[in-house]
């Protein structure tokens, strides 16, 4: 190798460039962890949070013995956390679905009333990626410790816009990504507390710690160890600028269209998240618009923007289907300015109009 590069070097290497590859591998995993409030040594990286989501429930599960058979998780949680434990039910585990309140939040004592010995693991996302409603996690974890029940917390929404308290959560398992921090596509972590037993999606070598093979990405890793820290040092100062905006936003929204609906608008939310329905507007047909006039919005989760089904999300808080058609997310980031803000909403009444269909 006539020049080191970190990005081509394998860190599992004893060679000097596979050293400095490890050294670039702990300095990221130093960040990620300041970012989560845990121990480096418990930060596991994975391909992004879907990964992570998977290797908690799959590695947890495997393991479980006895009459702990089921998985309990919210009716609001992200597909990966859905469809993973879903996958579960082949090996014979039965997933109970905690209902969520109008407000998009989990009623902590409906969540408690769900555990039992029987349980072999629990999931409660941070906030929601649609709605941005933050959950009871605190409460959920408590009840969590007290039934000796492992906690899986999805933070990949909540990761850099509110802290993360691993402790305070009473969380066993946080799952985080990078690209919702600003870093790249295709990092991600798992958090796994010290001394929890599981068995590692992915086997192979003995990389980070045998408990996820493959040869590490070190240059995603290393960016989504500079974008943890960016959003540590700049959580405070964002989280006023992202909620003045969503703030200005939501109040413009309904001057616009009165009868709007902000989806979770009365309890505590993500700075940077809006989900709007506005009657009788298809919700596809309003993103598309939207995207025609250089705005990029999505129909609920943008990972299942190519869906037909309604929101599995917004039905869950209680509205009818054509709602849960036409509600409409719009997410804030760190390059999101107030002349972007109000550029949304000179565009927006034309749009509206034409997006107005009579729904069966």
């Amino acid at each position: 190798m006539a020049a080191f590069d970190a990005a081509a070097a394998n860190a599992s290497s004893i060679h000097a460039e596979g050293r400095q590859a490890k050294a670039v591998l702990d300095a990221a995993r130093a960040k990620v962890a300041a970012l989560c409030g845990v121990k480096a040594s418990e930060v596991v990286f994975t391909s992004g949070g879907s990964e992570a989501i998977a290797a908690a429930i799959r590695g947890v599960t495997d393991r479980a013995e006895g009459r702990r058979r089921r998985i309990v998780v919210s009716a609001i949680e992200h597909s990966a956390v859905l469809e993973s434990a879903r996958a579960q039910a082949a090996s014979g585990f039965e997933i109970v679905e905690v209902p969520c309140e109008r407000s998009g939040r989990v009623n902590a004592a409906a969540w408690a009333a769900c555990l039992n010995d029987r349980v072999a693991l629990a999931c409660l996302q941070a906030a929601n990626n649609e709605t941005g409603v933050v959950q009871p996690v605190p409460e959920a974890g408590a009840a969590c410790r007290d039934a000796g029940v492992p906690f899986l917390v999805d933070a990949v929404q909540a990761a850099g816009k509110i802290p993360i308290d691993r402790t305070g959560w009473s969380a066993d398992l946080l799952a985080v990504s990078a690209h919702k921090l600003g870093g790249p596509q295709g990092a991600g972590a798992l958090i796994v507390r010290d001394g929890l037993a599981m068995s590692p999606l992915i086997a192979g070598g003995a990389q980070e710690r045998r408990r996820r093979g493959g040869t590490e990405a070190v240059a995603a890793i290393s960016a989504f160890g500079a974008a943890c820290a960016a959003a540590a040092r700049d959580l405070p100062a964002e989280h006023v600028r992202l909620l003045a905006l969503r703030l200005r936003l939501e109040s413009a929204l309904k001057e616009i269209a009165p009868g709007a609906r902000i989806h979770g608008e009365d309890v505590a939310r993500l700075p940077n998240t809006v989900s709007a329905a506005f009657p009788g507007v298809s919700g596809e047909t309003l993103v598309i618009a939207l995207d025609l006039a250089g705005f990029a919005v999505s129909t609920g989760s943008a990972c299942a923007s190519g869906a037909v089904t309604p929101s599995h999300v917004i039905r869950a808080m209680g509205y009818d289907e054509a709602d849960a058609r036409g509600a409409v997310r719009v997410s804030l980031g760190w390059d999101t300015t107030r002349e972007a803000i109000e550029r949304l909403l000179a565009a927006l009444p034309p749009l509206l109009a034409r997006a107005t269909v009579p729904f069966p």
